[in-house]
């Protein structure tokens, strides 16, 4: 009596292999991605240090001026 099988042991070895080639690529894609986010996080949160200091800077100009205008203000 003969088996009849429905896939031969070479196609089923490339079905594994490319299953474990398309994990890979899922795995490293994943990793590089969260990478990437991690880096830009940094990134944005060195801009918005670096805005929020310019900020500070800019409202002391800011006082001193309203400071000098209100001693002017008072002579008048």
């Amino acid at each position: 009596m003969n088996k009849t099988y429905l896939m031969s042991s070479d196609t089923l070895k490339t079905i594994v292999q490319g299953a474990m080639g398309a994990m890979t690529f899922g795995a490293y894609h994943q990793f590089t991605t969260n990478k990437i986010m991690d880096i830009n996080n940094q990134y944005q949160n060195k801009i918005m240090e670096l805005n929020n200091e310019k900020h500070k800077i800019d409202m002391n100009e800011l006082k001193e001026k309203i400071k000098v205008l209100e001693e002017r203000k008072s002579w008048w």
